[in-house]
C-alpha cells in the first residue's frame, strides 16, 4: 500500500533540464547533485560540468524551483532562470575585455614591459640566472595569462595547486634547456618565420580567451580538436600543467632571442644548455610564486576569484591576439597616428631621419613612387630584446637594429598607411604613403 502510494506521489514527475553557472570541473558535478539530491523532490539528478547542465527528475508540488535554486546557491553556484543570461553575459565579457584592452594601450605599461635587460657575450652562471630574477616581470607580463589560466584550472580541478606550478615551471625550464643546446650545437639562432610566430601568440590568444570564458560561466565554447590534446592545452589533464609550460617555452620572447644569440656565442651544446638552464632556473621564483598565490586565492575565494582571473586572462588574451595580428600584418588601431617624421626629397630619392625610443617606434611619412632611404639612429641605451628587430610584413622585410645609424631602403608604390611592429607584436609604427 505505502509503495502504491509512493508510485501515485510520482505522478507529477517530470524530467527537467537547468543551467548550471559555475561549474568547472568534475568536482563542481559532484557538488552540485550532492546539494540537490538532498531534495524531497528530486531524483536521479546528474550535472554536465563541460555543458553547463543539471538534469533530474522533479516534482514541483514537492520541491519549488526557489528551494531548488536555493540549493544550488548554497553549493557555490547559481541556476540560471533566463535563457539569454549566458548570451548577454558573454557579450558583457568581451565588451569590458576590450575596454580594458584599450585603457591597456593608452598607458605606457605596454612599453614597459618591452623593456628589459638582456644577456651580453662573457656573463657568468650565476649573473645569468640573476638576469632571469630582473627579467621575470616581464615573464609575468607576458605569460602570466598562460600560469593564471593554468593555475585557476588547477585549483577548480581539484589538483595540488603547488604540483600544477611546479609542472608548470618545470615544462618552461625544459623547453629553454633543449632550444639553448640545440642552439649551442647547431651554432646558429632559432628563427621562425613571422607567420609561425603569429600563429604561436594567436592560437596561445584562442585557448587564453576560451578559459577565460569559461571561468566567467560566459560561454561553452569548446575547440574541434581530439580529447587528449584539449585536455592538455586546456588544463584538464592530470599533467596538462607540464605541456603548457613545454609550450610556453617556444612563445616569442625578446629575453629567449637574446638569450639565443648568447647560447650561440658559446660555440657548445652544453654549455649553450647550461646557460639557458640558469637562465630559465632565475625566472621560477616570480613565477612560481604568482602561480602559488592565484592558486591559493582561487581556492579559498573561489568566485571572486574565478571572475579576476577570468577578467585578467581575458585581457591578456586579447593583448596577444592583437601581437600575433600586428605580426602577421593586421594592427587593430587605438587612437591616430602621432605626430611622424616626414622625408625630405632629394634628386632621385627621399631621406628621412628618425630616433629609436624604448617605448615605441617612430610613425614615418613618405611620398609614393620614390626611393626611401630611412636612417634610424639608435643610442647603446634605447636598444631592447623587444625594439631590436622591426618588421614590415607589407614590405616582406625584417630589420635588426643596433647601435648608431640604421638605414633602410624601399620603396613603395600605392598611396596608403603601412604598419610594421617589433618581432613579438609589442611595439607599433606606422609608414603613411602619400601621393
Amino acid at each position: 500500500m505505502v509503495q502504491k502510494l509512493e508510485e501515485d506521489g510520482r505522478m507529477s514527475e517530470r524530467q527537467m533540464t537547468w543551467r548550471i553557472g559555475g561549474m568547472h570541473c568534475p568536482k563542481c558535478e559532484s557538488a552540485v547533485v550532492k546539494a540537490v539530491s538532498a531534495l524531497p523532490g528530486i531524483r536521479e539528478a546528474r550535472a554536465d560540468w563541460q555543458k553547463g547542465t543539471l538534469t533530474a527528475l522533479w516534482d514541483s508540488d514537492v520541491t519549488s524551483k526557489d528551494a531548488l535554486a536555493a540549493s544550488v546557491a548554497e553549493a557555490g553556484y547559481a541556476l540560471e532562470t533566463q535563457s539569454g543570461n549566458r548570451i548577454f553575459r558573454t557579450v558583457a565579457v568581451l565588451l569590458a575585455a576590450v575596454l580594458l584592452f584599450v585603457i591597456l594601450e593608452l598607458t605606457p605599461l605596454r612599453a614597459m614591459l618591452s623593456a628589459f635587460p638582456t644577456a651580453r657575450a662573457g656573463m657568468g652562471f650565476a649573473t645569468l640566472f640573476a638576469l632571469g630574477l630582473t627579467t621575470s616581470l616581464h615573464c609575468v607580463g607576458m605569460c602570466g595569462g598562460i600560469n593564471l589560466a593554468q593555475s585557476a584550472g588547477a585549483a577548480q580541478a581539484g589538483r595540488k595547486v603547488g604540483l600544477s606550478n611546479l609542472q608548470y615551471n618545470l615544462g618552461r625550464v625544459l623547453s629553454y634547456t633543449v632550444i639553448g643546446g640545440i642552439v649551442g650545437a647547431l651554432g646558429s639562432v632559432i628563427r621562425l618565420s613571422n607567420a609561425i610566430q603569429a600563429g604561436i601568440q594567436i592560437v596561445a590568444a584562442v585557448l587564453m580567451g576560451l578559459m577565460a570564458l569559461k571561468l566567467l560561466d560566459a560561454g561553452g565554447l569548446s575547440l574541434a580538436m581530439s580529447g587528449k590534446l584539449r585536455s592538455r592545452l586546456m588544463g584538464k589533464g592530470k599533467h596538462s600543467s607540464l605541456w603548457i609550460g613545454l609550450v610556453n617555452g617556444l612563445m616569442p620572447c625578446g629575453p629567449l632571442q637574446a638569450m639565443q644569440l648568447y647560447a650561440l656565442s658559446t660555440g657548445s651544446w652544453w654549455m649553450g644548455a647550461l646557460s639557458m638552464l640558469m637562465f630559465s632556473l632565475g625566472t621560477v621564483p616570480l613565477m612560481l610564486g604568482f602561480g602559488l598565490i592565484s592558486g591559493r586565492l582561487n581556492r579559498c575565494f573561489a568566485k571572486p576569484m574565478r571572475i579576476i582571473s577570468g577578467a585578467l586572462v581575458m585581457v591578456m588574451a586579447v593583448a596577444m591576439l592583437t601581437n600575433g595580428l600586428a605580426l602577421a600584418g593586421v594592427r587593430l588601431r587605438v587612437g591616430g597616428i602621432g605626430s611622424s617624421d616626414h622625408a625630405e626629397i632629394a634628386p632621385e630619392i627621399q631621406i628621412v631621419n628618425s630616433e629609436l625610443d624604448y617605448r615605441s617606434y617612430p610613425d614615418i611619412t613618405v611620398q609614393a613612387g620614390i626611393p626611401v632611404r630611412w636612417t634610424i639612429h639608435a643610442e647603446a641605451d634605447r636598444i631592447t630584446g623587444c625594439n631590436n628587430e622591426m618588421v614590415i610584413p607589407a614590405l616582406n622585410l625584417r630589420v635588426p637594429l643596433s647601435e648608431g645609424d640604421n638605414v633602410v631602403e624601399f620603396t613603395v608604390d600605392a598611396p596608403g598607411v603601412i604598419d610594421y611592429t617589433c618581432w613579438m607584436g609589442m611595439l607599433h609604427g606606422s609608414i603613411t604613403v602619400q601621393e
